[in-house]
């Protein structure tokens, strides 16, 4: 009977010395916060393109992308800013004479809704795949960014950084063109504005980050010498569509000034290969002084992607045209070159631009050397 009474007295000494310490771990747990959720489309990888990946990266890349299909200068300093920045603010503080003027049916026929089809009427169509699907995964990443390095209010700064790049891009769109016009206007507020709004909800990021899967692949942009002129910079999205049948393997596509279609396989875990073949926007045509409208002409083009995570760690671009016949991307720690990254463009002719980025120069490059005129 005594032992029967030690052992019960044991069990309550436990019991009494167990009790505290549960209700001060359940305690313990409810007051713990909460785990960050992963990001969507900025991982922090220090390889391939996200090594780059960063506000003044995506300025230029973004911001400058039209001048792949511009004739003369890709100096940054030689771009008529004021005259084409006025007639951009004009409109856009004041879109209605723009889109009076054009008709209303029209516009949102050939701007905003996808009713046209033709080369000349059918802008709508980068205005949903780089304004805002492009736009809105941008403003996610940079949001993501600016949180990962501790930048108060990333929202914010995301959304001015991308309407900032924005502005710039239209203006350099604009090139003369002085009368109320709409160009602008539909790629500001409907798709600029309206991507960074879609994806400020959780469900776009989702579905574009893990089911259909896009991820900036923009180029290495770098001031080159002689000239200080601003090579090898373009905005580009892989898009990748797992085949329900065989995971491995996806459908491909990329989106920018013209789209590759193809396949990409993923031979493990992390590492990807993928190819596709289209058209790449070679020149654009101004068919109206009275509006910002360009007829594009195109040309055939293939692509080879290696990538590790989404992040991009080589590519490999042909494509008809004079100056970047031939282009060449090797992105910082993409294999065994640590924080270094290698470009290079080759034109018909056989004169050339190579250049280097470097992971810590917040996505900046340089290079060396001249294209022929195209």
């Amino acid at each position: 009977m005594s032992s029967l009474r030690t052992v019960l007295l044991v069990l309550s000494c436990w019991g009494a010395l167990l009790i505290p310490r549960q209700a001060v771990a359940q305690r313990a747990a409810l007051a713990a916060p909460a785990p960050e959720p992963e990001p969507y489309f900025y991982k922090g990888y220090d390889y391939g393109s996200q090594a780059l990946y960063g506000p003044l990266w995506v300025f230029l890349n973004r911001g400058f992308d039209v001048l792949q299909d511009r004739n003369g200068s890709r100096s940054i300093f030689q771009q008529e800013y004021v005259q084409n920045g006025e007639n951009v603010g004009r409109n856009l503080l004041n879109p209605i004479p723009g889109i009076t003027q054009r008709g209303w049916a029209r516009f949102f026929r050939e701007e905003i809704f996808p009713l046209s089809f033709t080369k000349g009427t059918a802008r709508w169509v980068p205005n949903y795949t780089l304004h805002l699907i492009g736009g809105g995964v941008t403003y996610t990443g940079l949001s993501e960014w600016f949180k990962q390095n501790h930048v108060p209010a990333p929202r914010a700064f995301s959304a001015a950084t991308l309407l900032v790049t924005a502005f710039v891009n239209e203006t350099l769109e604009n090139k003369g063109v002085a009368p109320y016009n709409t160009d602008a206007v539909a790629d500001f507020f409907f798709f600029d504005i309206g991507g960074i709004l879609l994806f400020s909800f959780d469900w776009p990021n989702e579905l574009f980050s893990k089911h259909l899967i896009v991820a900036d692949w923009s180029s290495q942009p770098a001031f080159t010498f002689p000239g200080f002129d601003l090579h090898n910079q373009g905005n580009y999205f892989s898009v990748k569509w797992p085949v329900p049948f065989y995971p491995r393997l996806r459908l491909f596509a990329t989106m920018g000034l013209g789209t590759l279609l193809g396949l990409s396989y993923q031979i493990d875990s992390q590492y990807s290969i993928s190819a596709g073949a289209g058209t790449m926007a070679s020149r654009l045509i101004r068919t109206s002084q009275k509006n910002a409208d360009n007829d594009v002409e195109f040309a055939p083009a293939a692509g080879i992607f290696v990538d590790r995570n989404n992040s991009l760690l080589a590519s490999l671009k042909l494509t008809n045209v004079q100056d970047y016949f031939l282009q060449f991307n090797l992105y910082p720690n993409a294999f065994s070159v640590p924080e270094l990254g290698m470009w290079g463009v080759v034109d018909k002719g056989g004169q050339f631009v190579v250049g280097l980025s470097f992971s810590k120069s917040f996505g900046v490059g340089v290079g060396i050397g001249q294209l022929g005129l195209r």
